[in-house]
């Protein structure tokens, strides 16, 4: 199981990864100077939803008889998949980094982050929501730049050498602002062991990501998974 447990952290790291100050706060001097002075026609408007407001839409979407159950992301920093792939060899190695954005995502300073599995464990989510709508399209684009700079990763965890192949593709999620499709292929020992497709969704300032964690569920089932988890975000925000 370790080589899907490395897959998908590094599926969840091209969603979650993204959430630094740096990514939030670009900007001309002049906008930084704006948004710190707003007008009084324009008030401040915070929407980011904290992490009750995540839990409730996490445990409250029931999705073709799946309900969800979520976990504390930074919980999994001390389990076994994370030690594994905090000691494993990644080429290229770059994106061993995003992997690990998944179990960091809890502490970078602008978004609340949950997670969540699906009641069959067959399907994951991760929510983010951020400061503005601003930085949310910006992690939105930076996920896309990732999967395609990690087209091709080699895992090598002991004697185990595990590939990962991550090719973007085109999808249209009711209710969303804009998404983004990822499809990976894993194979371990020279078998295959996964394909996985996730969709990625912003809805405002909030970044829902939708992961199928086994073969059985396949790409449209994945892009109404996210439509149900937008819709709720919708409803919350």
């Amino acid at each position: 199981m370790k080589p899907v447990f490395l897959a998908v952290a590094l599926i969840a790291g091209l969603s979650l990864t993204g959430c630094s100050g740096a990514d939030s706060q670009t900007g001309s001097a002049e906008e930084t100077d704006s948004a710190a002075k707003p007008t009084a026609e324009e008030p401040p408007q915070v929407t980011r939803l904290d992490v009750n407001q995540l839990k409730q839409i996490i445990e409250s979407t029931e999705v073709d008889g799946r309900t969800f159950k979520t976990h504390d992301v930074g919980a999994v920093s001390g389990s076994e998949a994370a030690k594994a792939d905090d000691t494993a060899d990644y080429e290229p190695a770059e994106c061993k980094q995003f992997s690990m954005a998944a179990p960091n995502a809890t502490e970078a300073g602008n978004g609340t982050a949950l997670s969540g599995v699906s009641s069959d464990s067959t399907m994951s989510v991760e929510l983010i929501s951020l400061a503005d709508e601003t930085a949310a399209g910006s992690q939105l684009a930076h996920s896309t730049e990732l999967a395609e700079a990690c087209s091709e990763v080699t895992v090598k965890f002991q004697s185990m050498e595990t590939t990962m192949s991550y090719a973007t593709f085109d999808v249209t999620v009711a209710g969303a602002d804009e998404s983004v499709g990822v499809c990976a292929a894993i194979d371990a020992g020279g078998k295959a062991v996964l394909n996985s497709d996730t969709v990625t969704s912003r809805v405002g300032d909030t970044i829902v990501t939708i992961a199928s964690l086994a073969d059985t569920a396949d790409e449209q089932v994945v892009t109404t998974t996210a439509e149900e988890f937008v819709a709720s975000v919708n409803n919350v925000g």
